[in-house]
Order: structure tokens, then sequence, then C-alpha cells
């Protein structure tokens, strides 16, 4: 799919832009690339260098990790078109720490440090509430991780007194 044919209300399928007026979206698409995924084809690998976050807009993809106590992978989850991923390594540029795959042919959104900070330059209205969309998303998974954990070491305490 070219950037070209991409419309502000395609856009408005993602969830992080959904509430961005026409004309933001349109300065945002000027920002970003597609990147089209075959079925199967790993986008990037764990521990590879990151500085980028994609924005699902077709498709579906599967997000692992390698297991540190044996060989194979760890599923973490499955993401959808309107889903984003790779925040982390956008703001950090840090290694990846997770492993993204196409699950079915997607289209996505690249976003890199570099576009974002020509965002924030040029348009630092619209970087912010992208920003804060980025924000919120990654607030939202690390309160859900952190229940995960909570219960996972409640039962463990339970099994450490039997």
């Amino acid at each position: 799919m070219d950037k070209s044919n991409l419309k502000p209300g395609n856009l408005r399928r993602i969830k992080s832009l959904a509430l961005l007026s026409d004309e933001q979206l349109a300065a945002f698409l000027n920002h970003v690339e597609v990147v089209e995924c075959a079925q199967t084809a790993t986008l990037f690998r764990e521990g590879q260098p990151g500085d980028s976050m994609y924005l699902i807009l077709e498709g579906q993809m599967r997000v692992s990790t390698q297991k540190q106590s044996s060989e194979g992978s760890l599923f973490l989850r499955r993401l959808e078109a309107g889903d984003e991923f790779g925040e982390i390594a956008l703001i950090t540029q840090t290694p990846r720490t997770a492993t993204v795959e196409a699950t079915q042919r997607s289209v996505l959104i690249k976003v890199t440090s570099g576009a974002l900070q020509k965002l924030l330059s040029e348009q630092p209205a619209l970087a912010a509430q992208f920003l804060y969309h980025v924000a919120r998303t990654l607030g939202r998974e690390l309160g859900d991780l952190t229940t995960k954990l909570r219960a996972r070491t409640e039962q463990a305490d339970l099994f450490s007194h039997c």
C-alpha cells in the first residue's frame, strides 16, 4: 500500500490516532512510513536495535519472547488492526524486548525516533497528543502486567505455605 493512497479516515482505525482531526492526520502522514509484512514475516527480533514503533493499519501480529530457561519462545500477545507496538524502542532507542511477526498479511505505519523529533519541532501540539496516547497505552499495559505479576506472586506464596 502506498502512503499516497492513505486518507486520514484510514488512520482513525488506529486507537492512538482516532481523536485527531483530518488536518492533524494529514500532517502525521507526512512524518511516517508505510511498511507491508507478508504472512509469517518477522518484522524484528528480540535484542535487535530499535528506534521506532508501529501502528497496525491492517492485519495481525504475534509478539513473543525467548524463554530464559529453555529453547523456544513464549507467546506474549496477539495484536490486531488498531493496535500499536514498539513504543519502548521509539522513546528509549534500546534493543527490542520481543520478537514480532505477522500472522497474516499486514500493513503497518512506522514512526521512527527521527520522525518523532521532526514532528515535535514542526507540529508540537500534534506530537504531544500522539505521545499522550502512547503514554496512556504504556500505562495500561504496565498496570495489566502489575496485576498479573501480583496474582502470580500471591499464587506462588500460597504454594510455598503447603
